[in-house]
């Protein structure tokens, strides 16, 4: 039957004219094909808290001789015999034959490695092997634990819900069990409880629903305020949008600061998050299309304004209500569709904590270009994520390679790794790394517009 399903296949080449190069692969393989194996693992470094997991992952190629057709520029067909390499599928393969070892030749159980003895700077090489043939020597650096020594913070959140009216489409309402749903799986993230990424950090953060509204009274539905647009209101939304390039985030920001007695509370007291019927097209997130927010603006006087790289702050040593200008200094902005169905962003799935990563300091990770690199050689400031051109790698596995021409570049190799983190498009957004866990605590510390986490008023309704 292959005999016949090939000559087929051979037939219509020759009867064809749109193809000016054809190959017959025949890639059934076993054992005796192999010719080599490529390992790769989530990252080069590795926490020694037991809680990292570094995992390898292996690629298994073979090289075969195979038979060419081809047509020359007079119409003239010829055969020919190539040598490719190709990748084997796992399942052409025992389950078993494929092994990855730790330095010491010690087989890795499910293909993963953790640990709480080795030092600080130590490089540990692993590798994998399946009958004589050995892979590449992936070496890992065990990094230094961070300082987790800070106190727990504890952030009242509340969700301000700005409803349109049933004539301009469809209403939506939120529960409050939904809000505490979203925020758990958000302080799960930020405190290291739902992944193993081997740099994963913790923020000791916790975001809370609010339980008292701005004048100290008991809220029915916990960290929920619904604000009822009219129709008369979305019609100044519109226009306000069209004043400015479409861009709806800047007509609900300049309506809540307009209304800001219903809209916006006290950002001593509470985080604002405000959900709307949409979101920018015009913003550093309009590739979302489901978030806004902005980086700290102002630091206390006891910091240099130097010392969180990549910010553009001024001296201030309190933010009031007085001092808000604009919703982004104090909160951020998010389509409630984007909200709702998290997976309506396709496989770059939707999270609150991209859009609070952000709000605390820290930048999206893709790159689209060397240049774009600051001097620290990223783009983020963190040294351990990794930049990466996303338009080349839709998916959690990836490599650093920008425009897919690391060649452009030889100081600057190919690494493959899983995207565990909040700030990478495609990804598990299981995580924060260790560097971002760190530089979100700063932000905390030294900007008095992210210091609500001081006040217990949310909780108690009493000053």
């Amino acid at each position: 039957m292959r005999t016949i399903l090939q000559y087929l296949l051979v037939i219509l080449l020759f009867c064809s004219c749109a193809k000016e190069e054809s190959v017959i692969f025949d890639l059934r393989a076993s054992v005796d094909d192999i010719s080599r194996i490529e390992l790769r693992a989530d990252h080069k470094t590795l926490l020694p808290n037991g809680m990292a997991k570094m995992e390898f992952y292996t690629f298994v190629y073979g090289t075969k001789e195979v038979v060419s057709y081809n047509k020359t520029e007079e119409d003239v067909y010829f055969t020919d015999t190539v040598k490719i390499e190709y990748l084997i599928p796992n399942d052409q393969l025992p389950s078993d034959y494929i092994k990855v070892y730790d330095p010491s030749g010690k087989e890795l159980t499910d293909n993963v490695y953790s640990t709480t003895t080795e030092k600080a700077g130590t490089v540990l090489e692993f590798y994998a092997k399946g009958g004589a043939i050995e892979s590449n020597r992936l070496p890992i650096t065990v990094r230094p634990l961070p300082d987790e020594s800070y106190e727990e913070l504890v952030v009242p959140v509340v969700f301000h819900l700005l409803i349109p009216p049933a004539t301009s489409g469809p209403s939506y309402d939120i529960t409050s069990e939904y809000l505490e749903q979203t925020l758990q799986r958000m302080n799960d993230i930020f405190n290291r409880r739902m992944t193993a990424d081997p740099n994963g950090g913790n923020v000791k953060v916790t975001f809370k629903l609010a339980e008292y509204d701005k004048a100290g009274i008991r809220l029915q539905e916990k960290g929920k305020n619904v604000v009822k647009l009219s129709a008369s209101n979305i019609k100044q939304i519109d226009s306000w949008a069209e004043d400015n390039d479409d861009d709806l985030t800047i007509a609900y920001d300049k309506f809540i600061i307009k209304n800001w007695r219903s809209c916006l509370w006290n950002p001593e007291q509470y985080l604002n998050i405000w959900l709307t019927k949409y979101v920018s097209r015009g913003s550093e997130t309009s590739d979302y299309y489901s978030y806004r927010a902005e980086f700290p603006t102002v630091m206390h006087s006891a910091y240099d304004l130097k010392s969180i790289p990549g910010l553009k702050v001024v001296t201030k040593d309190v933010f009031t209500l007085n001092d808000v200008e604009s919703s982004f200094e104090i909160g951020v902005m998010v389509n409630y569709m984007a909200f709702l169905n998290p997976q309506t962003q396709g496989s770059n799935e939707f999270s609150l904590a991209t859009a609070l990563g952000k709000y605390y300091g820290l930048f999206l990770t893709q790159c689209d270009k060397y240049k774009n690199l600051n001097s620290d050689g990223d783009n983020d400031y963190c040294a351990d994520t990794y930049n990466f051109d996303y338009g080349y790698y839709p998916s959690v596995f990836k490599a650093n390679n920008l425009d897919g021409q690391p060649e452009n570049d030889p100081t600057r190799p190919k690494e493959w790794f899983t995207s565990f983190g909040v700030m990478d498009r495609y990804s598990r957004k299981s995580s924060v790394s260790a560097d971002q866990a760190s530089r979100m605590r700063k932000v905390m510390l030294q900007c008095p517009s992210r210091w609500c986490y001081k006040s217990q008023f949310a909780f108690t309704g009493k000053k």
